[in-house]
């Protein structure tokens, strides 16, 4: 697979393909975006394009070495970061759910070696929101003075919660989320729900779950609000789509823009980003629709 391979984001790979084929490759970059719409995925094929032996105006052969080391993850100048990876890096028996200094502290060395084929040192580093305060300094002072054909690239879902001086030290690259056409000729077997909220692979399942959920914001009391959670929070991800959902599909249909609605709003961005700790989210989300039902009733 190739950057021909990358459905629905021309933007991205059109900005990627003119950095290779003008010889301007960036030493680092954020691909953020809604969750599932290719941005790991991009960003292998990115990096394939950069490493490949045979290239052909910036897409990489699929057939040479270089490009099926990449795809098998064993080439020895790229490394993929993500929490399994760390769990394997620093011999971790529980699951982490932030990125460490220590995992940093690898990329750093790993960055400082010379590159085996004399092109690229990549690091893609997945979930970086995740990334622990002290974690993010140390990357900044690799974003800062990177070493030479140092290529780092940061996915996220959450730019917001990135440091602003990271998100200065790199090239930006936004991911628009899937249009259900787009959907339907990944899926080809699944029609997408007419409602759409993530944009993403994912939506196709959620979307149908959503709807069988038998939920009235206005005329529900709290225990039949109580009885939808035990349905959603099974799944801490359509938990956190439960929640979008809710918002984009409902609020801004149904509220006047006044100070109360503005301050909710801030409100259901603190919510989402709770989700990224281990708190206990029923509550969160109780909390959620307890708010939601005072602003449907005026009483804010």
């Amino acid at each position: 697979m190739s950057f021909k391979d990358v459905f629905g984001q021309e933007y991205a790979i059109n900005l990627l393909l003119n950095d290779i084929k003008s010889g301007s490759v960036k030493h680092s970059y954020i691909f953020y975006g809604v969750k599932g719409v290719g941005k790991k995925f991009t960003a292998i094929q990115f990096v394939k394009s950069l490493m490949c032996e045979k290239p052909y105006e910036g897409y990489s052969c699929d057939k040479c070495d270089t490009c099926i080391q990449v795809d098998d993850k064993i080439h020895p100048d790229v490394i993929v970061v993500d929490f399994d990876f760390q769990d394997r890096l620093l011999e971790k028996t529980e699951k982490a759910n932030v990125i460490s200094i220590d995992t940093i502290r690898y990329v750093k060395h790993f960055c400082s070696l010379t590159s085996f084929s004399n092109k690229y040192k990549v690091v893609i580093i997945d979930s970086a929101e995740t990334l622990q305060r002290d974690a993010a300094n140390s990357l900044l002072k690799l974003l800062e003075e990177p070493p030479i054909n140092c290529v780092v690239i940061l996915i996220t879902t959450s730019i917001g919660l990135l440091p602003k001086t990271v998100l200065s030290r790199c090239q930006q690259v936004k991911f628009l989320p899937l249009d259900k056409k787009t959907i339907n000729e990944i899926v080809k077997d699944n029609m997408l729900p007419e409602t759409s909220v993530l944009g993403s692979i994912e939506e196709i399942e959620y979307t149908k779950r959503f709807k069988n959920l038998d939920i009235n914001i206005f005329g529900s009391t709290l225990f039949d609000l109580q009885r939808v959670l035990d349905d959603v929070v099974v799944d801490k991800n359509f938990a956190k789509y439960f929640l979008l959902s809710l918002f984009e599909n409902f609020l801004d249909k149904n509220f006047n823009f006044n100070e109360g609605y503005f301050q909710f709003l801030d409100e259901v961005e603190s919510y989402i980003k709770e989700f990224r700790y281990n708190i206990d989210y029923r509550i969160l989300l109780e909390t959620f629709l307890v708010r939601l039902r005072q602003i449907c009733t005026n009483d804010i």
